[in-house]
């Protein structure tokens, strides 16, 4: 299937990402019906067959389809929503979409409405080259993936996506195509004393020690765990500390909560095993009491790199962009959680602009990198679909 690429076309991509990022999608709430609206007025017209997904009220997601020739799916997904923005942290109001210096600045901007109108100009030229691809092109348009991938599981037990064979994510990459992503495991672990007057501080048993004490250590053992040339390391944030009420009574209770980003199955009953150890250990030196519980667990994705569209993308994405870039796993989750396990097929993760720049002020995103994900894109779905 032939599809032409122009400058135009480029254009057409900026604006629609500008246009989108112009519309607040912040989640909480959400609202992506805000959004959601005009992404289907857009794939309406190009003849797109569309249907709205909802969630609850104002809360939808959208899924495109274009029919192949041949029974099963490609699914091209991305989300809807973002991350709340503090305007007053930022030098350019986040939902302006300004452009300036090769950059498209606002909230949104790379996670992930650059990858959501790659996917939109995607459609847009497939619709006008008027081949009919091989295999049926599905486009996931989600509502939630920041708080719970809600908007793709409900496409997943809906049944909309039951014939996947095969799902590209276009979240931010920063150049790289990763074949999967690290797994989640957070941790809940809290250190209970004493409370006791601020004055006589002896007469108490302050929980906040032993769970500063705490958030050291386990730090330093994740050390002690193994790491892969290709997977890279297992990470770990310290996300939350919670200790006392009032400055002047000792801390009964102290409660931290760790987010663990594991590159193996086996790291979640090594990381449990330090919690336990290192927080039992830590309590009996303090004379507090500890306890601990696994919040969430989601297992690591990792494609088969032999995969017939995996290795067609990888084929691609030589032309673009530098070997040692191509194979490894996102360091992040994306819809991917709700979609890959449920349905047993391979994922690839690329798309425009670094999640380096996501969930925090003056996020932006490089044109350069919008027009070169485009490009690797139209590409892989010219030559495989």
């Amino acid at each position: 299937m032939e599809i032409e690429l122009t400058p135009e076309d480029v254009e057409k991509t900026v604006k629609l990402t500008r246009d989108m990022v112009r519309v607040n999608t912040e989640n909480p709430p959400g609202n992506e019906d805000e959004l959601a609206g005009p992404v289907e007025d857009y794939l309406q017209d190009l003849g797109i067959e569309t249907e709205r997904v909802e969630l609850e009220e104002g809360r939808s997601s959208v899924l495109g389809t274009i029919p192949g020739k041949s029974e099963g799916s490609v699914v091209l997904c991305g989300h809807l929503d973002t991350v709340r923005a503090d305007e007053s942290s930022w030098d350019k109001p986040p939902f302006d979409g300004v452009i300036e210096g090769g950059r498209l600045h606002g909230r949104g901007s790379a996670d992930m409405k650059g990858g959501v109108a790659a996917v939109m100009q995607l459609a847009r030229l497939v619709v006008e080259s008027h081949a009919t691809p091989e295999r049926t092109i599905k486009l996931a348009l989600t509502a939630d993936e920041e708080h719970g991938y809600t908007g793709a599981k409900s496409l997943v037990d809906k049944g909309k996506l039951s014939d996947a064979e095969f799902l590209i994510v276009t979240e931010p990459t920063d150049g790289n195509v990763y074949i999967g992503q690290r797994g989640e495991l957070w941790v809940e672990a809290k250190f209970h004393g004493k409370a006791a007057h601020g004055s006589i501080p002896e007469t108490g048993l302050n929980s906040i020690l032993p769970g500063a004490r705490f958030a050291l250590k386990i730090q330093k053992r994740k050390e002690e765990l193994f790491t892969d040339a290709s997977l890279g390391a297992t990470s770990l944030n310290n996300g939350r500390f919670d200790g006392g009420w009032q400055v002047n009574v000792v801390p009964e209770e102290t409660t931290l909560r760790l987010d663990y980003r594991v590159i193996s199955d086996d790291h979640k009953e090594e990381i449990l095993g330090q919690v336990e150890e290192t927080g039992g250990e830590l309590a009996e030196e303090s004379g507090t009491t500890f306890t601990f519980s696994t919040m969430t667990y989601k297992s690591p994705i990792i494609s088969d790199s032999t995969d017939y569209y995996v290795e067609k993308f990888f084929n691609v994405a030589k032309e673009y962009t530098a070997e040692e870039k191509i194979g490894g796993i996102a360091p992040y989750s994306t819809d991917a959680t709700a979609i890959v396990p449920e349905l047993n097929i391979p994922v690839i993760i690329y798309g425009p602009g670094s999640i380096e720049l996501a969930h925090q002020p003056n996020e932006f995103l490089d044109l350069d990198s919008l027009e070169e994900s485009l490009r690797l894109l139209r590409s892989f779905v010219g030559s495989a679909l």
